[in-house]
């Protein structure tokens, strides 16, 4: 067994036993490691150290439990392997802002520590191939757009705090607010948006700031907007102009969690291993772009990269 494959035995392990005690020798003693190689190989391969990772997971599922059953506070603190309400409140406030109650009253959309899937991270597929990750298909494509796409919508700020990395960082997602008022907006103009085909876009206004030099405390920009044939000059803009693209799809499970998760998977595998393995370097912008499910059981979305030609 590889020790990559070790790890993912383990965060198998701990997502199954959220609610019990998990020391840091037994989880070692799963990989088959000495618990200091384990320690550092776990945070090498998932970013975060091992209990920090329990910790984050355990808050995550809880957020479920908030929002779909009437169980109090200590009981679901207890439930998902905190040993007190004041810690576990302490946790989550941490983590997302705002108290457990908090949340309970108005579940605010937010960025939860995803469990990875490590396949993801050591499989590189070839151009045109697919493979099956945890709960999703895969596949990478390379895409020749002969006339530009036009869209229309919103843009809002997003702290790279509280999005990076893609799939471990927690807090607000504030990516749900600038969709709402995108939809809001489609509500308001049905004659505009005749194609149910919509664009998010992960960008920066002032194209002389080097990404890469951002700080966590700073934002980036992002456009969510839906296809449009005629445009209105009132409204936020996103041309995909002609050229080519590399492209990975994305199918999942229809339902608001699984898309969410989908597409974060896909856009960390994207950006994190398939590029790098490529050595490819792309425009400093990504496109998530989202399709009407063609049936209610699956969803199909994709992520675009312009190469650049060095």
């Amino acid at each position: 067994m590889k020790t990559w494959q070790s790890i993912q035995q383990v965060l198998d392990y701990i997502e199954a036993n959220l609610d019990q005690s998990l020391p840091i020798t037994e989880l070692a003693a799963i990989a088959y490691l000495s618990p200091f190689y384990f320690q550092r190989l776990f945070k090498k391969l998932v970013g975060r150290p091992v209990m920090e990772y329990v910790k984050l997971r355990r808050l995550a599922k809880s957020c479920q439990l908030l929002a779909t059953t009437d169980q109090r506070i200590i009981e679901i603190a207890l439930t998902v392997g905190f040993n007190s309400h004041a810690y576990y409140t302490k946790a989550f406030k941490s983590a997302y802002g705002m108290t457990p109650d908090e949340y309970r009253l108005n579940q605010p959309a937010l960025h939860q520590m995803l469990k990875p899937d490590l396949t993801m991270k050591q499989t590189v597929i070839a151009e045109n191939d697919s493979f099956i990750a945890e709960n999703m298909v895969v596949t990478i494509t390379r895409r020749q757009l002969t006339k530009p796409e036009y869209y229309q919508g919103v843009v809002g700020k997003m702290l790279i705090a509280n999005n990076i990395p893609v799939g471990g960082a927690t807090g607000m997602n504030q990516a749900d607010g600038i969709w709402t008022e995108f939809h809001k907006l489609k509500k308001q103009r049905p004659e505009l948006f005749t194609e149910d085909i919509q664009l998010g876009a992960s960008f920066l206004k002032d194209p002389s700031v080097d990404p890469t030099s951002l700080a966590p405390t700073e934002s980036f920009d992002y456009f969510a907007g839906g296809r449009v044939e005629t445009l209105d000059e009132h409204l936020e803009t996103w041309i995909i102009p002609p050229g080519e693209y590399i492209v990975c799809g994305c199918e999942a499970e229809n339902t608001p969690e699984a898309r969410n998760i989908a597409i974060a998977k896909a856009l960390g595998y994207l950006l994190g291993t398939w590029l790098p393995s490529q050595q490819l370097v792309t425009e400093p912008y990504s496109l998530e772009k989202y399709f009407p499910a063609k049936n209610p059981n699956t969803v199909y979305q994709e992520i675009w990269v312009a190469p650049l030609q060095i």
